[in-house]
């Protein structure tokens, strides 16, 4: 066996890691390329992939023992867990990665496999046959991006067993690194007119994870998965965005209000090449302002209006002339 001793550093590192793994150097029946597939027995990495032991430290492995297997296992040993909490999880840089366990009987039928957060699929080191085959290829994932990747591997039962033998990638292995979950969002409170949309927008760490949008009451307020806010009726309703698959989640409040007929003439309703409809209670001052503006404007020319958002005195809102599709004028 080829032992190959290297190191690495990236920006988020604090220190060099040592990284210890088998080279490839022939593929499986001496083929000209990769020749293994799912189920075959692969006691060497093929060209161009780096076989990990299930010892190395960059694995984290929850609720596992490692268990000696004599001329058997790779590097003689591997690592079972029967806990509904037993899982491993590991990062590394490059663009596939197989996994190589032991075919039992007692093997976890419907692995899950999560890929940066996002791709989830599943794979099986069951066998009902008597023959217990060694370091077979159970697992397999190709053409991801050059970049790193964290891999989470589950079980799906307490009742069978997830095992791993090794681990055989085409680029480095890396130390894991938690990232801390938070969100935030650009507005803690706004006001809205019956009819009209704003957008709330948050910013996650990290920035793949996935935003789910609510409202607290949708008969006052509607929100769509992009976080765009339709007033229904006057009253307050609390906007939630929340983390997916987390309790961690932040709040706006959107105050629905009926247009001020002491103070307004009409509703000015202006729909973006976007889709976005927004609605402003003008007065006839500011209503012909615009339309004088709209006949004479052109290009990226801007139409302010003024808003109310609390906590702030004013807030002014510009349009942009060419990025109008269409707009209606409601008098009253």
């Amino acid at each position: 066996m080829l032992l190959v001793l290297g190191s690495f550093s990236m920006e988020s590192a604090s220190a060099e890691e040592a990284v210890d793994y088998e080279e490839g150097g022939t593929n499986l029946d001496n083929t000209p390329e990769n020749s293994a597939i799912i189920g075959s027995q692969l006691l060497k990495p093929e060209i161009g992939w780096k076989r990990y032991d299930d010892s190395n430290p960059l694995i984290i492995k929850n609720k596992m023992f490692y268990q000696s297997q004599p001329n058997r296992a790779y590097k003689n040993g591997q690592s079972p867990g029967n806990s509904i909490e037993t899982f491993i999880k590991f990062d590394f840089i490059g663009t596939k990665f197989r996994i190589i366990d032991q075919l039992h009987s007692n093997r976890d039928k419907n692995t899950k496999v999560t890929i940066d957060g996002e791709i989830v699929e599943y794979y099986s080191s069951y066998t009902s046959s008597s023959v217990q085959q060694w370091q077979t290829l159970v697992y397999e994932k190709k053409s991801l991006t050059n970049t790193k990747h964290t891999v989470l591997i589950e079980k799906s039962d307490d009742t069978s067993y997830l095992s791993f033998d090794a681990i055989d990638i085409d680029g480095i292995l890396l130390a894991h690194v938690e990232v801390e979950k938070s969100i935030t969002l650009d507005k803690n409170n706004f006001e809205l007119l019956v009819g009209s949309q704003d957008k709330i927008t948050a910013t996650v760490t990290p920035d793949s994870a996935k935003v789910i949008w609510t409202s607290g009451d949708e008969s006052i307020a509607t929100v769509d998965q992009n976080g765009n806010v339709t007033a229904i009726r006057e009253g307050t309703a609390i906007i939630t965005a929340t983390i997916e698959n987390t309790d961690i989640s932040a709040t706006s409040t959107v105050i629905v209000k009926k247009p001020d007929n002491a103070f307004s003439s009409a509703i000015l309703s202006i729909t973006s090449v976007n889709g976005i409809t927004k609605e402003y209670d003008v007065t006839n001052a500011v209503l012909n302002n615009y339309l004088n503006w709209f006949d004479t404007a052109q290009g990226t020319s801007t139409f302010k209006f003024s808003k109310t958002i609390s906590p702030y005195k004013k807030v002014t809102e510009y349009v942009i002339h060419d990025k109008i599709a269409s707009f209606e004028v409601r008098e009253y």
